[in-house]
């Protein structure tokens, strides 16, 4: 990536997720190793398309979450922060 972030709240999910799934890849992680999910948005999920990208990547596994609607993140242009704890047991 060139450090720019996609325009879209969609497009920020998917890439979020890509980056997600390489990470755990990289550390032998799976789904049933999530043990906890923050999603930070500072406009309206699209529940349908989240969800969807979700189980592409992790099934229908679906850990503790904590959804929070806030007025901004670090930078103006991102939108959506999703982050994922995980661990091995």
């Amino acid at each position: 990536m060139n450090g720019q972030f996609p325009n879209t709240l969609n497009e920020q999910v998917t890439n979020t997720f890509h980056n997600i799934k390489i990470v755990m890849q990289s550390e032998d992680l799976h789904a049933e190793h999530i043990i906890k999910v923050n999603v930070w948005a500072t406009e309206k999920i699209d529940w349908d398309y989240l969800y969807n990208e979700w189980e592409q990547l992790f099934d229908h596994d679906y850990p503790a979450m904590t959804i929070g609607y806030i007025t901004e993140l670090g930078l103006p242009e991102i939108k959506i922060e999703i982050e994922i704890w995980a661990a091995k047991l």
